[in-house]
């Protein structure tokens, strides 16, 4: 028997097809992106983004004061780390290393404006200028960790503010790389001679004899894994130092060091899923991005050469896109597969309206963005066939039964 509704299965397709086509659009990568100018000398601001789809927007009120100064252009990608964000508390902090405090800022998580918490910038006793200032959270965001003339935990209050708790460490060398684990009980410093691992807790830091490791080059910078028990390190001379890390104790990861032919490899940074790493050097164009495997070891590496010397990096929320800035307040963005693969994103680089200085780069996922026309039409259609073809549906149903029941 032919069917009174000859178009009802193209009705329900078409209406699966478009929800699995918002769906897909739903799940894309939606990035705010902070950058800390860090000028030389001069006041210092942050520059923020709306990035969609490769899509990129300036938001208002960008660049956001930060109430200090700015650094020096310097060699190198020593304290990469002068921009962090609370996620779960909707907080960024940035170091003014011209003047020797943090900023504080709440971000609103819908339209990614900043707004400068009660008190900020905040000082630190017996920091003076040009400290220079690596931060690093814990990850409830309750702690924050600084080093400038001296590493130091600070205590985050609901409302942002900071204050000093816990044990101080001083240390002769400068700090590059930092990092804290899961459990907040390690915070991780990379330095010329090699790595250290403070003890650390709610209270901040504390007194206990740090874990050490000599990596026989000098450290750049460091990132750990999301569960603290492996830990990459970038060097000047030796390409990227793999280890592992549990009960105090670091141990060699197979055949490191990776990349070791590639030598002024500045920053680091691993997607939230352990997948890939991509390191970059501040010194020549490049970016070299390697898959991770199972034991932390690293597979065949893939080096590009961007079009200016990246000075910070860092990857999107969900790990889908690299962005780089350079010392001119420039931004650029790849996208990264799931391997490391990085594809150039059409449209950048692109300027920042930061000042030229020696920038730090943080992500933020957009929260509830609102559809705009295109999409609320798409939903709309997609309702109304679904609802068409459900409708239809029944009715059929209807029809087919008192066929039935007529022939009985």
């Amino acid at each position: 028997m032919t069917s009174p509704f000859p178009h009802l299965r193209l009705l329900l397709l078409v209406g699966v097809a478009l929800s699995g086509l918002l769906a897909g659009e739903a799940k894309a990568d939606s990035t705010f992106v902070y950058v800390n100018a860090n000028p030389s000398e001069g006041p210092n601001t942050v520059a923020a983004l709306r990035v969609i789809n490769g899509e990129s927007t300036v938001l208002s009120g960008s660049p956001f004061p930060t109430g200090g100064l700015g650094l020096a252009l310097a060699p190198g990608a020593d304290f990469t780390h002068r921009v962090v964000i609370a996620r779960k508390r909707n907080l960024l902090f940035v170091s003014n290393d011209g003047s020797g405090s943090i900023a504080v800022f709440a971000v609103d998580p819908t339209t990614g404006s900043l707004t400068a918490v009660p008190g900020s910038p905040f000082s630190v006793g017996g920091w003076g200028a040009f400290s220079g200032i690596s931060l690093a959270l814990s990850p409830d965001g309750n702690v924050l960790y600084a080093s400038g003339k001296t590493i130091i935990g600070l205590s985050v209050a609901a409302n942002g503010a900071l204050s000093e708790i816990g044990a101080s460490w001083g240390f002769v060398e400068r700090v590059a790389g930092i990092a804290v684990n899961p459990d907040n009980t390690r915070l991780f410093l990379g330095m010329a001679s090699g790595v250290v691992a403070l003890h650390g807790g709610s209270a901040g830091l504390t007194a206990d004899p740090p874990d050490t490791l000599s990596i026989g080059s000098m450290a750049t910078d460091l990132r750990l894994s999301s569960n603290g028990t492996r830990l990459w390190v970038t060097t000047q001379t030796g390409g990227i130092q793999g280890y592992g890390y549990d009960s105090g104790s670091f141990s060699v990861v197979p055949g490191s060091p990776f990349a070791s032919g590639v030598s002024v490899l500045g920053g680091i940074t691993v997607d939230s899923s352990d997948r890939f790493l991509v390191a970059y050097s501040p010194s020549v164009p490049r970016l070299l991005s390697a898959r991770i495997n199972a034991d932390g070891s690293l597979g065949s590496s893939t080096s590009l050469s961007p079009v200016f010397r990246p000075l910070a990096a860092a990857l999107s929320p969900a790990g889908s896109v690299l962005f780089a800035a350079d010392g001119l307040g420039q931004l650029d963005a790849w996208n990264a597969a799931s391997d490391g693969t990085l594809i150039h994103i059409l449209g950048f680089p692109l300027l920042t309206s930061a000042q030229p200085g020696f920038p730090s780069v943080a992500t933020y996922p957009v929260q509830n963005p609102v559809p705009g026309a295109p999409t609320f039409m798409i939903w709309a259609l997609c309702a109304l066939l679904l609802g068409t073809g459900w409708v239809a549906l029944r009715r059929g149903r209807r029809f087919g039964s008192a066929l039935i029941s007529g022939a009985r």
